[in-house]
């Protein structure tokens, strides 16, 4: 009897001491959470945000030492993965820098390339895209191909720093409407020229298409001693970066093309009344066959004018490739990497590696007073960037995306590199690229314009969110802790179903694009129904998307349409019965649960949550509900929406290593910055510096085989250590409870978890 007293006495302290406990925890969240506390828009102030090797931000080893092209060329494996020659089995992803230092100011000089190139490659960068390098060495010039010599000189340093460092290159052939061409004026971005849609039928545009790449990439680059396109540093060429004639057509008309479309109708019918039959149009044989511009309903007409950009398209591709080919070069081509109708998808087809752009809530003004944004989750719409993405990759070609964001000022932004980064990953594609004029900054306050000083759109350097959203995508994505799908869902597409059922200008529906969140997916154009990939489920799609009222609801980012719930929920049961979908996945369309057949990331689009648990790391992006706890991370308390994410650094799996980096990322923006409405959908005024990071109260736990050895501190934005903060330990679970309103050094994005 007195030993049963004596253990209930025991237990009844033991409860006692741990109902104190919590007592203690809830009065200092109390204290540290008041009820509806407000978050502050704090300056940042760190000034160097240049990493230092060794400390938790230092991603180098993720990037193979230099130089680039030690392995010989970047090749193709048989099932469509980057390879090096030397090692062909051994497939190799690229975390791209885009527009490496930006284009506003010219190239760096030789002290900064080194240090720029050392930089990137300790920010885990492995791949450098140039764009607009026209525009750089012709900027202030009046004659055509005259050259900056001092921007050229930089240029060839530049991309001998970045070899160097181990950083691979891709390169556009001609990114500007206005080419090399000096007579455009001051202003290289202006509408005066159209190179890219010259080269498809002008001889004077490709002429110069030609000479641009004879003094661009044909040229001996005196630092390397190689012409570009003969060294093995450069993947891939992108003949003319979005050079889609959908795209072009869009954005501007073109009385030229009208011609050429009149002669291939000809070739094609015969006759005009043969053609008019077809329309059954009673437009006068007089009038010039006009291509249908920003029209999107299907008809003969449309699907004839897909027809002859198709074919356009590949008769221009044939020529750059083969001019390309006699030049020497062995490496990669690529090009048509916008829009994803039915057709822009389908001439794809015949490129050696398929490139894409996606965009979320895109500011079509750019950042001048007016300009309007959506201000949504992508998450709350189902990820339709990453969908459009997934439905339009190859199978048994490499895949990149060379541009992708979700910009400025959309206070959601934190949710891109998570979603991108995972789903990439899950996907096992080849090569990511955040679009951004320069992915990285060396400083705050230095003597660089304020493209480079305080955020713009597509400026990635000095937004402390994105920069924490890179870290995150090259931990899943090039790190590889999110592991690819070992299905292959192919989507067959026929001359029948583009041409006729979709006249081309559709799209693929919502219930064949949801594969992208669910499962390994890729296309195949099929001409003659012979030789298909090998594949875990064949797809057959049968939907017509080219309505107005479709694009309209397409645009707007639904993920299925209520009356095609049904038909989606269909392809998952078919997910299911192939054993592509195990029982236990909890995908449901109807409430809106997307669930990855690897069980590794989770898509709730109501709330907008995202989940992504694996053994290094865990991280949540969420809107204003809680994401579920995860297998070792939960997110008790957040009083922002945010990103939120914890990452092994030392090899270990989460919970039993000894140096964790966690990230937390809500939003920021200018000094000054305003808007003309509330929900700040409408900008006024851009501000300027310094930067303002919002500020959140974060209450996280995390289960840890030894918490006890573990020291928590505040980074700064460069990585190094700054105060140390308290942790309480419980066991095997950790209380990590911040606010970064209050750290002394400043707010910052990142914390680190060390032995």
């Amino acid at each position: 009897m007195r030993f049963w007293r004596a253990i209930s006495k025991t237990l009844v302290q033991i409860g006692l001491a741990i109902a104190l406990g919590q007592l203690l925890l809830a009065l200092a969240l109390f204290l540290f959470f008041p009820a509806k506390a407000r978050a502050e828009w704090r300056a940042v102030t760190d000034a160097d945000l240049s990493i230092r090797p060794g400390n938790a931000l230092d991603f180098s080893a993720l990037v193979a030492p230099g130089p680039a092209g030690k392995n010989g060329h970047v090749i193709a494996t048989p099932d469509g993965h980057f390879a090096f020659a030397k090692t062909p089995a051994k497939a190799q992803r690229f975390m791209c820098a885009s527009q490496p230092w930006g284009i506003e100011e010219g190239f760096p000089d030789h002290d900064t390339a080194d240090r720029y190139a050392q930089q990137l490659r300790l920010h885990g960068y492995n791949l450098a895209r140039f764009h607009f390098v026209e525009n750089v060495l012709m900027n202030g010039r009046n004659k055509d191909f005259d050259f900056d010599p001092e921007q050229l000189d930089r240029f060839h340093y530049f991309m001998a720093a970045l070899k160097r460092e181990g950083i691979y290159w891709m390169l556009d052939a001609l990114t500007s409407w206005n080419g090399a061409y000096g007579d455009v004026g001051p202003d290289r971005w202006a509408d005066k020229r159209n190179v890219k849609l010259g080269v498809y039928f002008n001889k004077e545009d490709q002429e110069h298409w030609r000479r641009l790449v004879d003094k661009l990439l044909a040229a001996k680059n005196p630092y390397t001693g190689l012409a570009p396109l003969r060294d093995p540093a450069l993947v891939a060429v992108t003949a003319v970066n979005e050079g889609g004639l959908n795209s072009l057509l869009h954005h501007q008309p073109s009385a030229a093309l009208n011609r050429e479309f009149s002669r291939w109708l000809a070739q094609r019918y015969g006759n005009v009344d043969q053609v008019m039959k077809k329309w059954e149009s009673d437009m006068p044989p007089s009038t010039p066959m006009e291509l249908p511009r920003r029209v999107w309903d299907a008809s003969p007409r449309m699907a004839d004018a897909q027809r002859f950009y198709f074919d356009a398209q590949a008769n221009t591709l044939h020529w750059m490739r083969s001019y390309l080919r006699n030049l020497g070069y062995k490496g990669f081509i690529t090009g048509y990497d916008n829009w994803f109708t039915v057709q822009d998808i389908a001439s794809r087809a015949q490129l050696d590696l398929v490139t894409a752009h996606a965009y979320f809530d895109e500011p079509q003004g750019f950042a001048s007073p007016g300009t309007r944004i959506k201000q949504s989750s992508s998450l709350q719409e189902g990820l339709p960037a990453i969908r459009d993405l997934a439905a339009g990759r190859y199978w048994n070609k490499p895949f990149a995306v060379t541009e992708y964001d979700q910009p400025f000022w959309n206070r959601y932004r934190y949710e891109s590199g998570l979603a991108t980064g995972a789903y990439a990953a899950m996907q096992n594609w080849d090569l990511i690229c955040r679009h951004a004029s320069g992915p990285i900054e060396l400083e705050y306050g230095g003597k660089r314009g304020d493209r480079h000083q305080i955020i713009y759109p597509f400026g990635a350097g000095v937004d402390p969110v994105a920069r924490a959203s890179e870290t995150v995508a090259a931990l899943l994505f090039l790190r590889g802790d999110v592991k690819p799908s070992s299905h292959r869902t192919l989507v067959r597409l026929t001359p029948d179903y583009v041409f006729e059922k979709q006249s081309g200008i559709g799209f693929l529906p919502g219930d064949v694009n949801q594969f992208g969140l669910l499962t390994g997916v890729g296309v195949q154009w099929d001409t003659d129904g012979t030789t298909l990939a090998k594949n875990s489920l064949l797809i057959h799609p049968d939907k017509v998307d080219n309505t107005k009222f479709d694009k309209f609801i397409r645009k707007a980012g639904a993920l299925i349409k209520r009356e095609d719930e049904n038909r989606a929920n269909e392809r998952v049961k078919q997910l299911r019965k192939a054993g592509i979908l195990s029982t236990s996945n909890a995908s449901d369309i109807r409430d809106g649960l997307m669930e990855s057949d690897t069980g590794q990331i989770k898509l709730d689009v109501r709330p907008g949550i995202l989940s992504v648990i694996t053994e290094k790391t865990e991280a949540y992006a969420f809107d204003k509900v809680l994401p579920a706890p995860g297998s070792r991370l939960a997110v008790k308390e957040s009083t922002e929406p945010a990103l939120i994410a914890a990452s092994s650094l030392d090899g270990a799996i989460l919970e039993k290593s000894g140096r964790i980096l966690i990230i937390v990322a809500t939003d920021a923006r200018n000094s000054g910055m305003s808007f003309t409405d509330a929900s700040e959908k409408i900008l006024d005024k851009l501000g300027g510096k310094p930067v303002l990071m919002k500020t959140s109260q974060v209450h996280l736990q995390l289960k840890h085989d030894k918490p006890e050895k573990l020291r928590l501190y505040a980074l700064k934005l460069n990585g190094e250590r700054g105060t140390e903060l308290p942790l309480k330990k419980n066991g095997k679970l950790l209380d990590i409870v911040f606010d970064t309103a209050r750290l002394p050094d400043g707010p910052t994005t990142y914390f680190e978890l060390t032995r």
